[in-house]
């Protein structure tokens, strides 16, 4: 085991805490069919984005906040899919919960819905891609996390899974430990080059434990 210490730990949710594949391709195969837009063009940056970001890159001809709505209306009822991913409920539970909080590009009513399905309590912190001017690759909540943990970003430590929240860590200027959910090791280096580079890649939540101000990695 090698040590990460940090004042406070900063989850991503879809693909980090939860995994919500099987929900999410649901969702986007039926927008994708009915825009007659490619799904391997959305599966290869959907991941970690705000629905209007995402729709933005894959179809700029439309209205992304509108069509993000009908995404976010689908997904805020969608129960099936949703499982939690290995390890997810002791690590987050070890964290104290002025220690912790959770940024995601999902809203609310589908954070409190995910977090209920696979257990786990919203922490009082919660940045949701509702509240923002600006999603994952941009540091924006990231930031306002760490303003509102009163912590310095440099004293975060992010988990994600997705380049674009990688990426949206190192901009804020906060460590990294990548889970490979959605992709490979390689795949992620590729995607963020040589100047963003996570502290550690792990398959999994399992084994990782925070403790006086520390989290502990499986070598």
């Amino acid at each position: 085991m090698r040590a990460l210490r940090g004042s406070a730990i900063l989850f991503d949710m879809d693909g980090t805490l939860v995994d919500s594949n099987e929900a999410s391709e649901v969702t986007w195969q039926s927008w994708a069919s009915a825009h007659r837009v490619a799904i391997d063009r959305i599966r290869a940056v959907h991941h970690g984005r705000r629905p209007e970001e995402t729709i933005a890159l894959v179809a700029p001809h439309l209205n992304a906040q509108e069509e993000a709505r009908a995404i976010y209306r689908a997904q805020e009822h969608m129960f099936a899919g949703i499982h939690p991913i290995a390890g997810a409920k002791q690590f987050f539970e070890s964290v104290p919960r002025g220690r912790a909080a959770i940024v995601t590009a999902a809203t609310r009513a589908i954070l409190c819905l995910r977090l209920r399905i696979v257990g786990l309590r919203p922490p009082p912190v919660c940045v949701t891609g509702d509240m923002l001017k600006a999603g994952k690759p941009d540091p924006e909540g990231y930031l306002e996390a760490a303003q509102r943990l009163g912590v310095a970003p440099s004293e975060c430590i992010v988990f994600e899974d997705a380049p674009a929240g990688l990426l949206a860590a190192h901009r804020a200027g906060m460590q990294s430990v990548a889970i490979l959910t959605n992709y490979t090791e390689r795949q992620l280096r590729q995607e963020l080059g040589a100047e963003v580079a996570p502290m550690a890649f792990l398959p999994n939540l399992v084994q990782l434990e925070y403790r006086d101000g520390s989290v502990s990695l499986p070598t």
